[in-house]
Parts: C-alpha cells; sequence; structure tokens
C-alpha cells in the first residue's frame, strides 16, 4: 500500500474518515468494557472519599474553612494523581499488542486503510474516554460535597477545577501515549501492561523514595537538635508548626537543611511527569511547596496568571511528553513488518 496520499483525490478527507471510524468503534468498545467501567468506579470511590475526609475536617475544625472548595478539590487532585496514570494505561496497553496479539492487525492493516489511520483512530477515542472518564469523575465528587454540605462555589473556584480537570486529562493522555508506546513494540499485552504499570510505580513511588535517600547520602543526616525538635512538634500538634522551644538560630539551620533537602529532591524528581502534574495542581489548590511548611497563619492563594506563568516549564513538560512518546509510536508502528 502507498503512502504518499498526497496525488489521491480527497486523500486527506479519506485518511481523516478512516481514523473517525476506527475511533468511533474504539469509543465503543471502550465505554462498554468493564474495565474502564472498574477503573472509573474506583476512580469515583477515591475522589468521593477524598472529598468527604476533608469535608469531615471542617466540621470538627481541624481544617481552614475560608476557601472549602480549593481544599476539596485538592483532594480530588490527589486521588488523580495516582488514578490518571492507571486510566492512561489501561486503555493504551494492549492497543496495538492486543490488535497483534489476537491476529486482528493484519486484517486490520489488509483493509484500504493507512497505519496512520488506525493509531489516529485509537488516539482519538482515547482521548474522548480519558475526557469523559475524568470530567464525570471530578465533577461527580465536587457534586456531592455541595450538596452534603452546603459548600458554596466562586468563579474562581470553578475556573480552578476547570483548569485541573484539563490537566488531569493531559496527565492521564501522557501515559496513554508512553503505554501506547509500549505497546506498539510488544507482540504480547501482558508484556506491555507489566512495562507500562512498572514505569509508573517507578515514578509515581520509588523515584521519590530514591530521591529522598540521595538527598540525605548528599548533605547527610538533620541536625541532631534540629530534628528532636521536629519530633517533639509533631507529637505535640499533629502536623508540621514552629518547633517549639527552637532559637532562631536552630530554626535557621532547620529550615536550610530541609530547603536543600526540598532542592536536591525535587531536581531528581523533575525526571517523572508525576512531579510535574504535582506541581502544577499543588500551585493550582494552594499546597504549601517542599514537604512541610511551618506556622498557623493563612495559606495565600496565588491567582490563576500566576499559577499559569510561574509553572509555565511544568505545564510545556506535560504537554511535550505525550507528544514525544506519540511520534515515537507513529515511527514504530508504521515502520514494523507484522508477520
Amino acid at each position: 500500500m502507498g503512502r504518499d496520499i498526497s496525488v489521491l483525490p480527497g486523500g486527506g478527507m479519506r485518511m481523516l474518515k478512516n481514523a473517525l471510524s476506527i475511533a468511533r468503534k474504539e469509543f465503543a468498545d471502550a465505554v462498554t468494557s468493564k474495565r474502564l467501567w472498574l477503573i472509573a468506579g474506583i476512580f469515583l470511590l477515591f475522589s468521593i472519599a477524598s472529598t468527604y475526609s476533608t469535608s469531615f475536617g471542617f466540621r470538627i475544625g481541624a481544617r481552614q474553612t475560608t476557601r472549602p472548595m480549593v481544599q476539596i478539590a485538592s483532594s480530588i487532585a490527589s486521588a488523580t494523581a495516582y488514578m490518571a496514570p492507571l486510566l492512561g494505561i489501561a486503555l493504551a496497553f494492549d492497543a496495538i499488542s492486543g490488535e497483534r496479539e489476537r491476529g486482528t492487525l493484519r486484517i486490520l492493516l489488509s483493509r484500504p486503510i493507512y497505519r496512520e489511520d488506525v493509531i489516529n483512530g485509537k488516539i482519538m477515542s482515547a482521548l474522548a474516554v480519558t475526557g469523559l472518564t475524568i470530567t464525570i469523575s471530578s465533577l461527580a465528587a465536587v457534586s456531592v460535597s455541595i450538596l452534603l454540605h452546603n459548600i458554596s462555589v466562586t468563579v474562581d473556584d470553578v475556573s480552578r477545577i476547570g483548569l485541573f480537570i484539563l490537566f488531569s486529562v493531559v496527565f492521564s493522555f501522557a501515559y496513554y501515549a508512553l503505554s501506547l508506546f509500549v505497546s506498539t513494540f510488544s507482540s504480547k499485552s501482558s508484556h506491555s501492561l507489566v512495562i507500562s504499570v512498572g514505569i509508573w510505580i517507578f515514578f509515581a513511588f520509588i523515584l521519590s523514595i530514591m530521591s529522598s535517600f540521595i538527598a540525605t547520602a548528599i548533605l547527610g543526616p538533620p541536625p541532631t537538635r534540629a530534628l528532636t525538635l521536629f519530633n517533639m512538634s509533631r507529637r505535640q500538634f499533629g502536623n508540621f508548626t514552629t518547633p517549639g522551644g527552637a532559637t532562631p538560630q536552630e530554626l535557621e539551620e532547620y529550615l536550610n537543611y530541609v530547603r536543600k533537602v526540598s532542592e536536591i529532591s525535587g531536581t531528581i524528581q523533575a525526571f517523572s511527569i508525576n512531579y510535574h502534574y504535582t506541581q502544577i495542581t499543588s500551585s493550582l489548590f494552594s499546597f504549601v511547596a517542599g514537604p512541610l511548611g511551618f506556622g498557623r497563619g493563612e495559606i495565600t492563594i496565588a491567582s490563576i496568571p500566576t499559577i499559569l506563568s510561574t509553572r509555565l516549564i511544568d505545564i510545556i513538560i506535560l504537554i511535550v511528553f505525550p507528544i514525544v512518546f506519540l511520534v515515537a509510536s507513529y515511527m514504530v508502528f508504521t515502520r514494523r513488518q507484522e508477520k
């Protein structure tokens, strides 16, 4: 089959029509699959559980309630950071390898369609399914909190939640692109699944642990006196507060150590797409940067333009990451000879 469609009348429209046909079939298969409903159900339960935990903190006075909707949305973001990658992986790990394993890929490619049509259709379907799942789950969790606890919502809250959903879809799609790339050169879906989940575990858990060990190895253990005060503070207040009884010099020494650990750890974790997503959502919902914050004062919520400008690098990386793996998937899939 020729690859040059520029000489064919309506070639571009034909490619789009073929891709849309494949996308419709993939979308129908996805929304009726038990796999998607299972992940979507777990996603929704995690989100609702997180919002309920935060709302319960409002009732007992353990949390500040200046911006309750922002704090509830931040709980949803915490759950999404773990569930969104699994959604992307679930949609992609057998996208190509599954077709190859079942023997349907050769039949599909024997039709008057191009390889680009196949992968474009699968990508369009994945974007639609990912966007629909994350949007419905997030809005459902927010709606439950509003109805149960009579929480008021401002225009700024809606804007932040909208941006959060957008970035979450991109984040999930980044893992879809990564898993799709693995699927293009895998002969078995099981191999693709193991590799994709292994990469997610490394980015989500192992790398953060490794970064802490590396930072400690470089800087050495924390100052003994400062660490003792820190542990006393945690036992007394149940959170990270200014250690009581510390001199200004001891407090400064402690803060400098923590700041250096955070810088080294952040530099190492910057190799993970999860880190950049978390940085964006943390800023969006007023998370304290770094491992801890001192004091009980009200946290200032940065404006959306400020957040977008200060997290521009993270946003760019979040967007470029899936593009790189999509291009790699195109290259592998279009050049590989199916046996």
